[in-house]
């Protein structure tokens, strides 16, 4: 099906590319083009959409950051600036946090290597953190987190849900990330881009076993699976996706709130902090 669009790299984010997916997960799928051939890409993405969609595959609902077909220099040429608006960070950070390849490896590959570079300056110091990549990846969580507000200020917008899944997926995204840039400290540039691309392309829980050690995650890794077992759940999933504050008030909701407050305690240990530590500090880094 995709063998004649070699000028294509298709992708996939969201609980696939996290292998989580659980009942009624969509398929976040993007087409990236590297010609610039917008036209062309859209017919091969309605093609591809549409077989996957004849096969009972769900497509995300219209409005995502990546409905329509990008070229690939849109990804790499925009970082910082007042053009960088949230949708450009969310494209860049949901490539680079989550994305994982459909089509297209070496390109997928290519890209992601290439966007490491745009963080990575060849004179860094080895000493160094690679700050410019930090201040993405804390830029973004605190753009989720800022869209939450906005998003759930409507009243009709069911706020329970898109909770549980700040506090729990979200934030793995973003404690994922960040451990990925501690490890480059006292690695010279060439060396802080490969560690970073290599760490990059694993699946977040993956990556943060490859980085601690598949012991210290087991507290993270059960509490996580809990989770998605929980919004997999239809009963339990029903009452969080009640409209406004509604799912805040049920019982489903306490019991997943009272495991976000356990999953968040897990991460800053994995860091190194104390959950009961300075309030300033574990806000600032969660």
């Amino acid at each position: 099906m995709l063998g004649d669009h070699p000028d294509l790299i298709i992708g996939v984010n969201g609980s696939v590319a996290r292998r989580e997916a659980t009942t009624g997960s969509d398929v976040d799928l993007f087409v990236l083009t590297l010609s610039g051939n917008i036209e062309a890409a859209r017919r091969a993405q309605a093609a591809h959409r549409g077989r996957l969609t004849e096969l009972g595959v769900k497509m995300p609902a219209p409005g995502g950051v990546f409905e329509v077909p990008l070229p690939t220099e849109q990804l790499t040429g925009t970082i910082g600036g007042e053009d960088d608006t949230n949708t450009f960070i969310t494209r860049r950070m949901l490539y680079l946090l989550e994305g994982e390849w459909v089509a297209n490896q070496h390109g997928f590959d290519r890209l992601r290597s290439d966007l490491v570079a745009r963080y990575v300056p060849e004179d860094l110091n080895a000493q160094k953190i690679v700050r410019f990549f930090l201040n993405d990846v804390i830029r973004y969580w605190r753009t989720i987190c800022v869209d939450f507000e906005h998003k759930t200020s409507d009243a009709t917008k069911p706020r329970a849900i898109r909770l549980v899944k700040l506090r729990l997926s979200r934030m793995l995204l973003y404690v994922a990330g960040i451990a990925a840039v501690r490890e480059t400290v006292g690695l010279d540039a060439v060396a802080k881009r490969e560690k970073l691309a290599l760490l990059l392309a694993m699946p977040p829980l993956d990556r943060l076993s490859h980085i601690y050690g598949p012991e210290k995650m087991v507290p993270v890794r059960a509490l996580y699976a809990t989770f998605l077992a929980s919004i997999d759940d239809t009963t339990v999933r029903r009452q969080l996706e009640q409209p406004g504050t509604a799912g805040l008030d049920t019982p489903e909701f306490g019991d997943l709130a009272d495991l976000s407050r356990d999953f968040k305690a897990a991460l800053l240990a994995l860091l190194s902090m104390e959950p009961g530590g300075d309030p300033l500090m574990v806000a600032l880094l969660l």
